[in-house]
């Protein structure tokens, strides 16, 4: 089979990657796990010194499939040992009763708009008494804003208040997952440390390679901001130059996102070509041999190198500038390569190096687009053969373009619920001009401490192009249908999806009969899927969503949602689309809802899908509801209801008022925060404590990481 014989590297990769999946499945039998693989590594060296004396066809098969097994288990062991909290030392069980830590910077701070952001390596924690313990871990640290945290630097010894919690998992329906975003990155811990709540020791220990990353940063963004005077302009310039993105617009990023041209704001394989293919002009590689061919490969070699290091070895740069690596050197000493072969050799350095960099959804894209792009574009290439130079320019980025959107969408839709419909128009004015920006940008960067001159010069011509694609991408973002957004289908739906373009190709290329029915197969479940999980969304339920000091409320039926929600909500769009947009999409409600101020609770109104009963009093679903948001007037008399909803407005004195009169069945606390202050007042009601969201349906409720309640 061609990609067994030609692709050797793939048969371990994918053993090897499903090690790492499984890790965590596995992580309490490590000892177990261990054992095994020192037992096939033992049968291994065995096999090899038998075939040695002689060859043994059932051996050698069964040592083949010793190795893969081996594979597998050593994805298991590095991505347990690169996991901290799998130790006995981590700090999420060290003593609670430790007061102070002892940490160090381990990235370069960044300023929010409220705080100085970094990472922190924990060392040493100490209790009242003045004795420490050895611990480990990564924390998520925030700083208060003031003059000290602005003076943070990478490698800097930070002794800091005991202030650090768990990383909270999502609290509200298909939000995003920080919890999981953050053990993806090996971080457990997070903390907010107030002025006197930390002291910087004046103490320094770096890594000179990251060191030196920062600092060529820093400089950077000081000789940005000197330059461009633009803030939007400075944003996409750094993006595309050195792939800082923390200036980038919203605006602007959601107009790149919308038409297909987001991949251009992210150092990658594009940008490193694009690198490339300045450095062999310039190095005149390709009219080089012998001697000069190597010492000029090497030369290039090692300025991909400083590329990497100036982005950060960001893993899209990191692998691209391996696999430019490897064909470099495969050149130089006149060895032949085969692209998927360096690929999948790229791909297991970087997991090797982080086993974690496998849910990167980066590290995803990136090689997704590369086999894309290597297996289709010369393919659409041939179906327009072009004469002229122009003409096979605009043919090559179409076919780029159309190749890496086969291999991505699916995973676009999956991640980001949009796809853009005229990704092939965007691409081809915005990537030669990507192009010139960078090339612009390069020199720029080269020469802008040494000549000012050259340096406004090449500023301005970055200027000019950005301004100008970004006047194409917010042009066709505002054309109808420029791109369907919203669109949610689930992991098994992707996964169909990429069967059926892998079983499409095969059947195209090989003109394979069976291949058409398999490939109708893959289509059959993906409409099966499709179906059971719109079976599985519930017509009819209400959703309690947990915002810190706000009020949420969803009242779905027939399809339809109504939200109720405070003024902070309300009137916060980004909040709206943070919080609200992951439910709208998931349960695939597009434009069928509406908000409402929950105010409004306070007077008579009929809504879609609830009555407004007034003084806080809901009707729906055939139950009786109070929403304590929403009265304007005491109870005088006891009542009688079969839900009370305590949100974040009223206060605990007004709940101590009311609390005694009200009789109801069940009693919801939507502000996690205020928990134990409210429990308090209402010790005479059965309290259910949201952990996470609660849907209340026809005749149940279901909530994450609480019981299910029926009623």
């Amino acid at each position: 089979m061609y990609i067994w014989r030609h692709i050797p590297l793939l048969r371990f990769l994918i053993p090897y990657a499903l090690g790492i999946h499984f890790a965590s499945a596995v992580s309490g039998y490590f000892s177990l796990v261990i054992g095994f693989a020192a037992a096939i590594l033992g049968c291994l060296v065995f096999s090899h010194f038998t075939l040695r004396k002689k060859v043994n066809l059932r051996l050698l098969s069964v040592a083949a499939y010793l190795a893969i097994c081996l594979f597998f288990l050593s994805g298991v062991i590095i991505t347990h040992l690169y996991r901290d909290i799998n130790f006995d030392n981590h700090f999420s069980r060290a003593d609670r009763q430790n007061t102070l830590v002892l940490a160090r910077v381990i990235n370069n701070p960044e300023t929010k708009p409220k705080s100085i952001g970094c990472e922190l390596s924990l060392v040493t924690a100490y209790n009242e008494k003045g004795a420490g313990e050895s611990i480990q871990g990564v924390a998520q640290a925030y700083f208060e804003i003031d003059s000290t945290s602005q003076l943070l630097s990478y490698g800097d010894y930070v002794l800091v208040h005991n202030n650090f919690s768990e990383v909270r998992p999502s609290v509200n329906p298909y939000q995003f997952d920080f919890k999981k975003y953050y053990e993806n990155k090996n971080i457990y811990q997070q903390g907010y440390f107030k002025v006197g709540d930390w002291k910087n020791l004046k103490l320094n220990h770096t890594n000179p390679l990251f060191a030196l990353s920062y600092r060529w940063q820093t400089s950077l963004r000081k000789l940005f901001d000197q330059y461009f005077l633009d803030d939007q302009v400075k944003g996409v310039a750094q993006a595309i130059v050195f792939g800082y993105k923390e200036d980038l617009d919203d605006d602007w990023l959601k107009a790149f996102s919308k038409t297909g041209t987001i991949h251009v704001l992210a150092v990658s394989g594009l940008h490193v070509g694009i690198i490339f293919i300045l450095l062999g002009g310039m190095l005149r590689i390709r009219q080089s041999k012998g001697r000069w061919l190597i010492a000029k490969s090497l030369l290039a070699i090692f300025i991909l190198f400083l590329y990497c290091l100036i982005t950060g070895f960001a893993p899209s740069v990191a692998r691209a500038s391996l696999m430019f690596t490897v064909v470099i050197l495969a050149r130089a000493f006149n060895r032949n390569s085969n692209i998927y072969n360096t690929l999948t050799f790229a791909a297991f350095v970087l997991l090797l190096f982080n086993p974690l960099n496998l849910y990167n959804v980066g590290f995803q894209f990136s090689f997704l687009a590369v086999i894309g792009i290597v297996y289709y574009k010369d393919t659409f290439r041939r179906w327009l053969p072009q004469t002229s130079w122009l003409g096979d320019k605009v043919v090559t980025l179409t076919s780029v373009s159309i190749a890496a959107q086969i291999t991505t969408f699916p995973i676009g839709l999956y991640y980001f619920h949009q796809y853009p419909n005229f990704f092939m128009f965007s691409n081809l004015i915005v990537i030669p001009c990507i192009t010139i920006i960078l090339y612009s940008g390069i020199f720029f960067v080269a020469l802008g401490s040494w000549i000012p001159m050259l340096a406004s010069f090449f500023s301005s011509v970055s200027e000019t192009y950005i301004l100008f694609i970004a006047k194409v991408v917010h042009f066709i973002q505002d054309v109808p249908y420029a791109f369907f957004d919203n669109v949610h289908i689930t992991f098994s739906q992707m996964i169909c999806i990429y069967l059926i373009i892998i079983l499409g190709t095969i059947t195209w290329v090989n003109k394979w009969q069976n291949g058409v029915y398999l490939t109708a197969i893959a289509a059959v479940l993906f409409l099966v899927a499709d179906l059971q999980y719109n079976r599985g969304i519930s017509d009819t339920e209400m959703i309690l969503f947990d915002v810190r000091n706000e009020t949420l409320i969803g009242f779905k039926q027939n399809g339809f949602v109504t939200f109720l929600a405070s003024e902070g909500i309300y009137k916060d769009q980004s909040m709206m689309d943070f919080i609200i947009t992951p439910y709208i999409v998931t349960e695939r409600l597009s434009n069928n809802y509406c908000i409402y101020p929950s105010q409004l609770a306070q007077y008579k109104e009929t809504l879609p899908t609830v009555e407004l009963l007034g003084n806080g009093f809901v009707w729906f679903n055939g139950k009786r509801i109070l929403l304590l948001d929403g009265m304007r007037s005491y109870i005088k008399e006891p009542i009688d209801i079969d839900i009370l909803l305590v949100g974040a407005t009223k206060s605990e004195k007004y709940l101590s008022k009311v609390a005694h009169l009200v009789n109801a069945n069940q009693t919801f606390l939507l502000d996690n925060w205020r928990v134990e202050r409210l429990k308090m007042e209402l010790n005479n009601h059965e309290t259910v404590i949201q952990k996470r969201f609660i849907v209340v349906k026809l005749d149940k409720m279901r909530h994450f990481l609480a019981q299910s309640i029926v009623f």
